[in-house]
């Protein structure tokens, strides 16, 4: 084989991983998306039934004394 077809082939070998991690990336993006997306929905149609409910612990209840 000529150093010229190696070099591509080897050119081509680069670039298919390069597209591989390319694509990995995106598909953590897209599922990280789609988590937040997700998280936004439950918050927004919660909202309304946790507004209703009486508050478990007050302001007080929540305050730190330190010595």
């Amino acid at each position: 084989m000529p150093v010229r077809d190696m070099t591509m082939k080897t050119d081509i070998q680069v670039i298919k991983e390069e597209v591989s991690e390319i694509k990995n990336l995106l598909n953590d993006l897209i599922h990280q998306n789609e988590t937040i997306g997700m998280m936004k929905i439950s918050e927004r149609s919660l909202h309304q039934f946790l507004q209703d409910e009486p508050d478990i612990y007050t302001l007080d209840d929540a305050k730190v004394v330190y010595r």
